[in-house]
């Protein structure tokens, strides 16, 4: 049995408060929380393996990443045998859960994501691929944004019959095109977390999909019809909805700060979802434009962002930590509010009922943030996985 106390933080708990507490992990899980009284006493005792002083921080789950398509010169989609090589980086970013995200492609690509992560074995101290995100084949040739064309399609049944137990927790559908409620049904049914995304859809057609299962939205405002007054569509029909999530992100670029701060008004932390849709070009260092791919394509990666030839955006290099630091100075909210948008609510948004959360049971998944919101120290299912 290993014990690691974690002391002297101030801790977020499911509910969004902050109280002054002790940790006690045991075996990579949270065993007890124990708040502290006015003069520091704790009634964690108990002779640890290792203490973690966390005086001057604060405690908050490990971050999850339900979109992110690579990183550190990786593309899951041309190579899903890469997700250890990013796992193994993400810790330094506070993530210690993700998604990897296959774009449209052929389907030997999705069947090669599945057998990579079949094949996957979890290193101590790495983030951990907790599923798939297939963000297509069913999308919208008209708002496929930088996904290739040649590839989107329905795909075949016997396919999608086997993606639950492949591993796939999220796929990305455009509720208008053929055959999308009964794809949405079934993806529901099988327990698959389907998202509305790369859509021109009528508010009527997203409604039409939330009926059939649909709970999430895919990157709100990018590769959607816009919001018009008398044609809301997609945008229109989420800021209108009561209980959808939504994904953002606020990299700057990708969606302005008053549509940030608009999103972030009708939705709030229980269903504002901050993911990085972060490509290769997270975690390479360059002070210039430079070439790269994301999938078959190929794209540009400078200050305007990571792009297309024709200036379609095309994922970004943003890490989560920066994407919680930007959604509080872009839309005013509380830091604790920010944390909860990359942590509990995307867990929830996708079935990770043990993660993205600080209580009794869970995994030790654990981010220790300073004043300004940068990591100082990740610990992954009860280690130190990365401190600054």
């Amino acid at each position: 049995m290993t014990i690691v106390h974690v002391l002297g933080g101030r801790v977020l708990l499911p509910d969004g408060s902050v109280v002054g507490a002790d940790l006690e992990l045991v075996d990579g899980r949270i065993a007890r929380i124990a708040t502290r009284t006015a003069h520091g006493d704790t009634t964690i005792v108990d002779d640890p393996d290792e203490v973690v002083d966390a005086t001057g921080t604060l405690v908050a789950p490990g971050l999850v990443d339900i979109q992110i398509n690579g990183g550190w010169g990786h593309d899951f989609t041309a190579d899903p045998g890469s997700i250890d090589a990013v796992a193994a980086e993400l810790p330094a970013t506070g993530v210690a859960a993700f998604l990897p995200t296959i774009v449209t492609s052929p389907i030997e690509q999705r069947a090669a994501a599945i057998a990579a992560l079949r094949a996957y074995e979890h290193r101590p101290g790495d983030a951990e691929p907790v599923g798939l995100h297939f963000e297509g084949p069913a999308i919208s040739p008209h708002r496929r944004g930088a996904h290739d064309p040649d590839h989107i399609a329905m795909p075949r049944d016997d396919e999608v019959d086997g993606w639950a137990a492949g591993g796939v927790r999220l796929v990305t559908v455009a509720p208008e095109v053929d055959g999308a409620a009964a794809l949405i049904a079934r993806l529901t049914d099988l327990g698959v977390t389907v998202s509305i995304g790369h859509t021109a859809c009528t508010a009527e057609q997203f409604v039409a999909a939330r009926s059939a299962g649909a709970s999430l939205v895919t990157h709100l405002f990018n590769a959607m019809a816009p919001f018009g007054h008398r044609e809301p569509g997609p945008i229109g029909a989420t800021l209108a909805d009561a209980t959808v999530r939504a994904g953002l992100i606020c990299d700057g670029i990708h969606v302005d700060p008053v549509a940030v701060r608009m999103a972030w008004r009708s939705l709030g932390p229980e269903r504002f979802v901050l993911v990085t849709d972060a490509m290769a070009a997270l975690g390479v260092t360059t002070a210039a434009t430079t070439a790269g791919r994301l999938a078959s394509l190929d794209v540009t990666i400078g200050p305007d962002g990571v792009r297309l030839a024709d200036g379609t955006l095309a994922g970004s290099d943003l890490r989560l930590d920066a994407a919680v630091r930007n959604l509080v100075h872009m839309s005013g909210c509380d830091p604790v509010d920010a944390i909860r948008a990359a942590t509990t609510t995307p867990a929830d948004a996708v079935g990770l009922a043990d993660r993205g959360r600080i209580a009794i049971g869970t995994r030790a998944d654990l981010v220790l943030f300073d004043d300004e919101l940068h990591v100082e120290r990740t610990i992954i299912e009860g280690a130190t996985a990365w401190k600054s």
